[in-house]
């Protein structure tokens, strides 16, 4: 379908008479409805019924108005984006169900207000992140892919948690080497884990300190964070998450020297120059830097 003349079928349409769309399109009477009858005739459609009052649309030339209206509207929309370089359009992002459901979630609302031509979809995954089967990977670090550009977010420090009636229970350790008689939560060993090393406390020590089988293992950190709260063992989570932040946990051992998990923003190196991809990156590492120079701020009091 020629693009020109479906506009001109619109306005004339719109304006209910070939007169006024004259006007405002600047093209003489005859031109437009030379356009409309070509249109119809290459459709083999019937567009307007021609009354004394003007022109009426058919049934059919009301269901190509009505096409023609979204579709002049979309085309307008991008065109705008375009011209000021603002992001729109789908933001398809793979991240860890718990990152996706929990920590990203707390961030999108502002993010969407600032950039409401941007419709984002969420995609868990359990297993190894594929970072190029998305536009945008939230994850650890993948190494050796050259072709990916990696922007660090965040650190997040990981710690021991439990709830109150499990250590009402089950007393409070007060040492590395007490952990070996307690029922320790881990991520399961047996999978691929897309947060980084949540099972390090397993690894403490030396024999025969050495925890050999955790209490229960799960592959769901919100499973994890789950059964901690439940009071069925201490968890190895870090506390900066928002489900441990909003909870009764108790850190345990919090001298401990313990692991970081790196958090990165990951996209194709070819997609550089997109904002609809770089504009939620921009985004979080300037919320990171506001978050880290406020709690550096409340250290230092």
């Amino acid at each position: 379908m020629d693009l020109e003349k479906l506009r001109i079928f619109y306005v004339v349409a719109k304006a209910g008479s070939f007169s006024k769309a004259s006007k405002v399109l600047h093209i003489s009477q005859s031109a437009l409805s030379r356009s409309v009858q070509l249109l119809e005739y290459r459709e083999k459609i019937s567009l307007f019924k021609r009354t004394s009052r003007g022109l009426m649309l058919t049934e059919k030339g009301e269901r190509l108005y009505n096409f023609a209206h979204s579709f002049i509207h979309e085309a307008e929309r991008i065109i705008h984006c375009l011209r000021n370089n603002d992001a729109y359009g789908e933001l398809k992002i793979v991240t860890s169900p718990h990152m996706g459901a929990s920590w990203l979630m707390s961030y999108l609302r502002e993010y969407l207000e600032l950039h409401s031509e941007v419709r984002i979809t969420i995609i868990g995954v359990t297993e190894k992140i594929n970072a190029v089967e998305a536009d945008v990977a939230i994850c650890t670090k993948v190494p050796h892919h050259p072709n990916l550009i990696q922007r660090h977010l965040k650190s997040f420090q990981l710690g021991l948690w439990a709830s109150p009636c499990y250590l009402e229970k089950h007393g409070t350790p007060k040492t590395l080497e007490s952990l070996k008689d307690h029922q320790m939560l881990a991520y399961g060993d047996d999978i691929l884990n897309p947060y980084g090393h949540l099972s390090w406390a397993l690894e403490l020590g030396t024999a025969p300190y050495l925890i050999d089988r955790p209490y229960l293992k799960v592959n769901s950190l919100e499973g994890l964070v789950n059964a901690a709260k439940e009071g069925l063992g201490i968890a190895q989570i870090s506390g900066e998450l928002p489900s441990i932040k909003n909870s009764d946990l108790v850190n345990i051992l919090p001298e401990l020297n313990v692991p970081i998990v790196d958090l990165y923003y990951i996209y194709k190196a070819n997609m550089s120059d997109s904002k609809r991809v770089t504009s939620l990156g921009d985004f979080l590492e300037h919320k990171m830097k506001k978050e880290s120079i406020i709690s550096q701020s409340s250290l230092s009091e």
